[in-house]
């Protein structure tokens, strides 16, 4: 369901592939990034890792028709600014992921789609978390727990427009239905059962 209409052309990417699949691959070793590229799952979201291990990957994941979504906060050996971020457009990322606003604009200017998270710890973060998001706007907004979006869901669609994916703690495909349901469009887990074969009606 398209959350008041607002979908920007490079979320619709993100959703087309979601559709395709409500299932992105969280990608945290080695072995993890093996096994996705022979998985199901279209979308790689890599969540560790560092700078010398992402370009043949990338070249690879594309090789084989999968998208790679890179967590910029999280792996090293690239720059938190807008030369790690060129860096990352330059071999061939489809997405990043951020916590940091100033991430999120840099990201834009290089024709990225942006992902921002938003961490639920209690119900002040959730409101700071929000006015962040808000401000940056993101493509799309990761939210974790994903496993209580349910919960929150009500009040998010209220508060931003989404897109929402889903990220943590989902680990069967119940939950996955049950994030669906609650008005994600996509799920984000590194059960490696959840990257094969998953069936949603």
């Amino acid at each position: 369901m398209l959350h008041r209409g607002v979908y920007t052309q490079a979320a619709l990417e993100i959703v087309r592939l979601a559709r395709l699949y409500p299932v992105a691959a969280a990608l945290k070793s080695e072995e993890d990034m093996r096994l996705a590229l022979e998985a199901d799952a279209p979308l790689l979201f890599l969540l560790k890792g560092d700078a010398f291990q992402l370009a043949p990957f990338v070249e690879e994941a594309r090789r084989r028709g999968k998208r790679v979504v890179v967590h910029v906060d999280l792996v090293s050996g690239i720059g938190k600014d807008r030369a790690g971020i060129q860096y990352l457009h330059q071999i061939g990322i489809d997405a990043i992921i951020t916590s940091k606003s100033q991430l999120v604009t840099a990201a834009r200017a290089e024709g990225l789609i942006t992902i921002q998270r938003l961490l639920l710890l209690d119900d002040s973060g959730l409101e700071k978390g929000v006015r962040t998001i808000a401000h940056a706007g993101p493509d799309l907004v990761e939210v974790l727990p994903g496993i209580m979006f349910p919960e929150v869901a009500a009040t998010l669609r209220r508060l931003l427009p989404g897109p929402f994916i889903a990220g943590g703690f989902i680990r069967t495909a119940e939950d996955v239905a049950r994030v669906q349901q609650a008005g994600a469009i996509l799920s984000s887990s590194s059960t490696y059962s959840l990257w094969r074969n998953l069936s949603l009606a």
